[in-house]
């Protein structure tokens, strides 16, 4: 990621407006949500497993900008504070293990609502009756409330841009308060467009195949909460490695 360095030179030259580039920082973060990286194929997967809707992908694009927003505010505040310019090296492993922790506990969570709600489903057909795709507890996509979809969607925030932090604190360091805080606010609302436009695009394509293929609306939504733990084990493993605990 090489543009918000760049941008940072170019506010400490004092060469340009610096407010003229805000649309290139909110345009670097929708790249840095495209990068390689457990956030969008997380989104996805949970769109599918829990067969969310356009309001999802909303929240979850919308919390993890909010996350993340917050999490570089608070390195950018605490290097300052302790005039430790490095502390978000040491700070972001311990981000990366809770992120890899919360996405295991919600694919257990995930999976035992599938399960659950296939007997309940089951249970429907035998008294005559099918199931609704949106409506009632017992749904054998596994649907969850919003509060959970919230709660997913503020980790995908939770390991911050570098670049982010580094223009913040440039921001900071040079008094320029509102600047910080637009740069950052406009980095997450490009994070924020691509999250959003994951969640939909999994969300219209997951309807557009369920009802045409019952194989695929029964195994998608377990194959989906399978991803999402084998991605929590990975990271979880990745972060115990680089603290040293693995």
């Amino acid at each position: 990621m090489t543009g918000l360095p760049d941008i940072g030179q170019a506010i400490a030259s004092g060469a340009a407006n610096p407010w003229l580039l805000l649309p290139i920082a909110a345009l670097l973060g929708a790249l840095h949500a495209m990068e390689p990286g457990h956030s969008k194929s997380l989104m996805a997967s949970f769109m599918v497993a829990t067969r969310g809707d356009g309001v999802d992908a909303m929240l979850l694009g919308v919390s993890a900008a909010l996350s993340h927003t917050l999490i570089v505010w608070g390195i950018a505040i605490a290097a300052l504070t302790l005039g430790d310019n490095l502390i978000e090296e040491r700070l972001v492993p311990w981000l990366a293990l809770a992120s890899g922790l919360i996405a295991l506990a919600l694919a257990a969570y995930l999976l035992l609502r599938i399960d659950s709600a296939h007997g309940a489903h089951h249970g429907h057909h035998h008294h005559g009756r099918g199931h609704h795709h949106h409506g009632g507890d017992a749904l054998p996509t596994g649907r969850v409330g919003r509060g959970a979809v919230i709660w997913f969607g503020l980790t995908g925030g939770l390991t911050p841009c570098p670049s982010a932090v580094a223009v913040l604190l440039l921001c900071l360091q040079i008094k320029a308060l509102a600047l910080g805080v637009a740069f950052v606010g406009a980095f997450s609302v490009g994070i924020a467009a691509t999250l959003v436009a994951v969640g939909l695009a999994a969300a219209w394509g997951a309807a557009r195949l369920d009802g045409k293929f019952d194989a695929f609306a029964r195994w998608a939504p377990i194959a989906s909460a399978l991803l999402i733990a084998a991605a929590g084990l990975w990271i979880t493993a990745n972060a115990l490695t680089t603290l040293g605990m693995l």
